[in-house]
């Protein structure tokens, strides 16, 4: 994540904002954040790019923790785990907080019903679920 990518993710504080960066994320990630480990692939905040190999992706969540604020010990942790953690930093508890719910809805978009295409873009069922969830969550 960039210094300037950190400074907006710290400052979104509207619904639809916070709603729209990560989809927009998402999108232009072109695939699902995953780390592989010797149980198989699991979704993850931090996850491997699977053409590059390299840490580089990052879930719906994930989107929304700076690199200074992550710790690669959440990993395997549903956002409703994330928020208890008592050394969580401050701010991130704060924005995570401010959208629980729909960070829940948006965590498992991406861990269940979010799927690419080869050519990197959402399905058209991944489609429906955004507009389903944009409608849910009353976000133009």
């Amino acid at each position: 994540m960039t210094p300037e990518q950190s400074l907006r993710v710290k400052s979104l504080v509207d619904r639809s904002d916070v709603f729209n960066y990560v989809i927009d994320h998402l999108r232009a990630q072109g695939e699902r954040s995953i780390f592989f480990g010797r149980n198989g692939e699991t979704c993850a905040y931090r996850g491997t790019d699977l053409v590059l190999g390299v840490k580089e992706t990052m879930c719906a969540v994930g989107a929304l923790i700076t690199d200074d604020e992550y710790d690669p010990t959440w990993e395997g942790a549903a956002v409703e785990e994330l928020v208890i953690i008592p050394d969580l930093p401050a701010s991130l508890r704060t924005r995570l907080n401010a959208h629980f719910e729909m960070l829940i809805d948006l965590q498992l978009f991406h861990d269940m019903q979010m799927w690419y295409t080869e050519e990197g873009v959402f399905t058209q069922h991944a489609e429906k679920i955004v507009a389903r969830l944009r409608e849910k969550w009353n976000i133009k």
